[in-house]
């Protein structure tokens, strides 16, 4: 008779061989599952495991394009230039709607740059401007300056008065002169005078002269004196009056150069406001290109468009831009694993990484301090555009991508340990 499953699992010599498995395979099976471990952790510290920090990315060039944007609100008055055009620093490429006539201020801008002395300048030598917009104030104001200075100088008022004083101080030295001689014959008679008199008091006390020829002698005596007393007197007054004279004059000479100070001073500065005044047209009107390169259009292209204040009217690409660069805002997030030396892995949107490859860099620098909310990282291409798939990409200004910074690199069990380790602090707290 045919036992049945139940029976047979549930025999002795069944129960016997579950309950006790071979000791030969238990050994083996533990040997397998250590080494399969071992064999991952080794691996897992071995293998080490970059750490990507990933940011947008614009890549340019050391000498970017300068893009050139209006001042105003207005209609483009005019281009001087043409799309793809090679142009110098300086050249005028376009002009805004404005009130002014070009020419002319350009003619006034030329007719002033050869100003080099305002008060050697006579206002009938310059042309006249009648087109000049906002311009035309200072304009005004800068030659009525002009003319009250070139009034001053041809009237010579103070002039005038000082020279006529100098001849009345001339005048009054030599009347001085004269009457210090006068004064000195008058001293000389009065010594005389005065022995004559002593000696007539010695003969009147000895009655030898009379009374009536004593008085006579005193008269003589006093008489003298006091035509001493008015040389005297009219000295004094003279030399007061000369006094005077002489303040009168330095007075005059104070106020001449006062007046002659305060007129060219205000010639200097109408001459100042007016240049500046040129400038500040020029800046705001006219787009005047501030490198050597090459002109492109970009929204704009012909007269009487309209253009928004702060809005590009075009692009001057340099002739020499240098070697490629890349610039990164990195937000403040994970910013501090960035520094200079690492490399980086740069994916740029026109060209898919996966076909193309992608552009090596490294950091060159991290910007001390941020800018906003992020720091400014730039990057060097050491290959130029080269892909690491060994392809030269076309470079165009201002390409954008993605860069991938390769920061402090991890082993592999330190990604495990790491969330770990942060649970089990966190826990202590």
């Amino acid at each position: 008779m045919k036992k049945s499953k139940t029976e047979i699992l549930h025999s002795e010599p069944v129960r016997e061989i579950i309950s006790s498995p071979p000791g030969r395979l238990v050994r083996w099976g533990t040997a397998a599952i250590s080494a399969v471990i071992l064999i991952i952790l080794v691996f897992a510290w071995i293998i080490r495991y970059p750490n990507v920090v990933p940011s947008s990315v614009q890549i340019t060039t050391e000498n970017p394009p300068v893009t050139l944007v209006s001042k105003i609100s207005g209609r483009i008055l005019n281009w001087y230039v043409t799309d793809g055009e090679t142009v110098h620093t300086g050249r005028l490429l376009a002009v805004m709607e404005t009130a002014a006539s070009i020419d002319q201020v350009r003619k006034l801008r030329e007719s002033i740059e050869e100003i080099q002395d305002p008060g050697s300048v006579s206002a009938g030598s310059l042309p006249s401007f009648s087109e000049l917009g906002e311009i035309q104030e200072y304009w005004g104001t800068f030659l009525k300056n002009l003319s009250d200075y070139e009034n001053y100088v041809k009237n010579d008022f103070y002039g005038y008065k000082i020279s006529s004083v100098i001849r009345e101080i001339s005048g009054l030295e030599e009347y001085i002169r004269r009457v210090k001689e006068k004064e000195g014959f008058y001293v000389e008679n009065q010594r005389i005078e005065a022995k004559k008199f002593t000696r007539d008091s010695s003969l009147f006390a000895g009655a030898v002269f009379s009374e009536s020829e004593f008085d006579i002698s005193r008269q003589t005596f006093n008489k003298i004196n006091i035509e001493l007393q008015d040389v005297r007197l009219d000295h004094a007054a003279k030399s007061l009056e000369l006094a005077r004279k002489n303040q009168e004059l330095q007075d005059y000479r104070i106020k001449m150069t006062e007046e002659r100070e305060r007129l060219f001073s205000s010639l200097t500065e109408s001459l100042n406001n007016l240049k500046a005044q040129i400038r500040i047209w020029e800046n705001t009107y006219l787009i005047i290109s501030p490198i050597d390169g090459i002109v492109t259009f970009t929204r704009f292209w012909k007269q009487n468009q309209m253009v928004a204040r702060d809005e590009p009217v075009l692009t001057v690409v340099p002739l020499n831009p240098g070697n490629f660069i890349g610039r990164v805002d990195l937000k403040m997030y994970r910013s501090g694993k960035v520094r200079p030396g690492q490399a980086v892995n740069i994916k740029l949107a026109g060209y898919p990484y996966l076909e193309y490859g992608m552009v090596r860099g490294v950091v060159e620098s991290k910007s001390l301090v941020p800018s906003g909310d992020a720091y400014i990282i730039e990057i060097i291409l050491p290959e130029g555009l080269k892909t690491l798939y060994g392809r030269e990409l076309e470079f165009t200004q201002n390409m954008q991508g993605t860069a991938e910074i390769m920061t402090d690199s991890l082993r592999l069990l330190q990604k495990v340990v790491n969330p770990l380790r942060h649970l089990a602090a966190k826990n202590r707290l």
